[in-house]
């Protein structure tokens, strides 16, 4: 049986969705849909769409071909990582105010990275029920998602979020969802976490119990083969091994091997398995599978409820951070998407009824091309070594210890540095002045690599006090700011140059190519068409709610986005 925690309660509460929202009466409205479907395929580029719409024939092809897109969908924010990208899809607010402001932060007076759900709390739920490992929950969301207003409209209304990832199942269903679900990396089979319940479903733990056979005996039992079409020439996709890629030459083209699915699998060997599953294509099936048994075993959408149903497909991004956005791998992954949500979407139609559900489309991040690729074409590109942050860090500090009697450092990652503000506060320094010398110290170490350096202080102007950002990057980067979880000087390697990053790609800058995401609408009330109009993540909850015939929550930073 679910229960929520007093500190759940309350913080609902405080969110306007408070207890009394358990026998909130269904919210008048004039619409037949039953089922709002909310997909984000992680690390999707919008002209993923474009380049593979004549072999796109399944879902995507449907919104590609059936629904509206926008074609200049941004994020509106700083920090373009998973965590925050698909909580933003969720509540239709920027990390500035749901608080996911990365997929981890160093919180205030700490040296470790806390990971964005993490819940010392939670205990992690597989098919043989509570477990003594930790797990996450949203317990670390600072803001209502779109469970949370279903629920808070019509207490019957029921949420399921499957996803490989944990911050994605969380992220984009908000606290009040009946269930997440996620891959368990480590064991194999999907799990939750005690915030969601004791147990799993029946339904889940059967579907647990076959997942090894399932491997053993399906596409992938005796490698990964890619399923592209022969005529393939005009979809822009990349040669199959390029330099940059992950792995030894000669290793990165398919067929890709497979590790060992049958017999008798010790502990690691099956942790091997289990995480294979996370990395590569399967993910992406097994996610789609479970997606498609929850609805049928829940009746997502067959009653007079309003019901949400989110789908996290992620091998795009586990796989793209290896190879590439116009690799091979990630163009076999797409296509696979998209047979993978017709099925969903052809179930859909004959259970909910093709005028009673409504999808939309969207990523949580972009992702850079390869270095290696964009030099090829003549862009100023490259890797930078993680040391040469480190080495700009040995030079500021003794400057800032010779100007204040300590330096108060305390840890950095790629984006930031963090400083211990006890240590200042006993010292009787100003923070912020001790802020701007670390930040000045920098922009000189750091020249040749830096775009920018941002202090604490000037993000805290923008982002809470409306003070006008010096320029647009540092205005993204206020959309990101929280005041726990930033950190005291913000650093942004310059356009095109990966910090720490050996091989294959990444995001989570606010250059324009980490922000640019898909976005489109497809089911119930929405006419195929096309717009130029600025349009984002956020926007995906209260235009949902539009297509529903809901008014969108209160104090959203995203606006319903169809034409009337």
């Amino acid at each position: 049986m679910r229960t929520l925690r007093p500190l759940f309660a309350l913080v609902l509460v405080l969110c306007g969705a408070d207890a009394a929202a358990q026998d909130a009466q269904p919210a008048p409205r004039e619409s037949d849909v039953r089922l709002l479907v909310s997909i984000s395929v992680d690390q999707m580029l919008p002209d993923q769409l474009e380049r593979l719409a004549p072999w796109l024939e399944g879902g995507l092809g449907r919104f590609a071909k059936g629904g509206f897109v926008f074609e200049r969908a941004t994020l509106q924010y700083g920090e373009t990582e998973t965590g925050p990208g698909h909580t933003c899809v969720g509540t239709g607010l920027l990390p500035a105010r749901h608080g996911i402001v990365g997929n981890d932060w160093i919180a205030l007076d700490q040296s470790r990275s806390t990971y964005c759900f993490e819940d010392a709390d939670a205990r992690l739920v597989t098919s043989a029920g509570k477990t003594d490992a930790k797990a996450s929950s949203p317990r670390n969301l600072r803001g209502p998602g779109i469970a949370d207003h279903l629920r808070a409209l019509d207490s019957r209304s029921r949420t399921c979020a499957i996803s490989s990832k944990d911050r994605s199942a969380i992220g984009m269903s908000g606290r009040r969802a009946d269930l997440a679900l996620w891959w368990d990396k480590k064991r194999g089979g999907f799990a939750s976490s005690t915030w969601y319940g004791e147990q799993l479903p029946a339904w889940a733990r059967e579907w647990n119990a076959g997942w090894l056979a399932r491997l053993a005996g399906g596409e992938f039992g005796s490698g990964w083969k890619h399923a592209l079409p022969a005529d393939f020439e005009a979809s822009r996709t990349a040669p199959d091994e390029r330099e940059g890629e992950v792995g030894r030459p000669g290793d990165r083209s398919f067929p890709h091997r497979t590790p060992r699915f049958t017999g008798e699998l010790d502990e690691k060997q099956l942790a091997t398995a289990a995480s294979w599953v996370y990395d590569g294509p399967a993910g992406d099936v097994f996610v789609a599978q479970l997606a498609q048994l929850a609805q049928r075993e829940l009746k997502l959408g067959e009653g007079e409820t309003l019901d949400l149903l989110c789908v996290s497909l992620t091998s795009c991004d586990t796989v793209g951070h290896g190879y590439g956005p116009y690799s091979y791998e990630v163009t076999d992954v797409l296509l696979r998407a998209d047979r993978l949500l017709e099925a969903l979407f052809d179930q859909l139609d004959e259970r909910v009824g093709a005028g009673r559900w409504v999808a939309s489309l969207t990523a949580d991040h972009g992702v850079m091309d390869l270095p290696e690729a964009l030099a090829a074409r003549g862009v100023d590109a490259g890797r930078l070594s993680g040391k040469v942050l480190r080495d700009a860090l040995e030079l500021v500090r003794p400057v800032v210890a010779a100007k204040f009697g300590a330096d108060f450092y305390l840890a950095h990652h790629s984006r930031g540095v963090r400083l211990s503000l006890s240590r200042m506060q006993a010292a009787k320094v100003d923070p912020a002045a001790v802020r701007e010398l670390y930040a000045s110290e920098l922009r000189k170490a750091g020249a040749a690599w830096l775009e920018h350096v941002v202090t604490f202080d000037e993000l805290a102007g923008v982002a809470r006090a409306g003070r006008k950002a010096k320029n647009e990057l540092i205005a993204l980067e206020a959309g990101s700011f929280d005041e726990e979880r930033t950190c005291d000087v913000v650093l942004l390697a310059k356009r095109h140059y990966l910090l720490g990053v050996a091989a294959g790609t990444t995001h989570g800058t606010p250059h324009d190519y980490d922000r640019t995401i898909p976005l489109a609408f497809y089911g119930a009330g929405v006419k195929p068409g096309r717009s130029a109009e600025a349009a984002s993540s956020i926007d995906v909850l209260p235009t949902l709610f539009a297509l529903a015939g809901l008014k969108a929550p209160e104090g959203l930073d995203g606006k319903a986005r169809l034409p009337r």
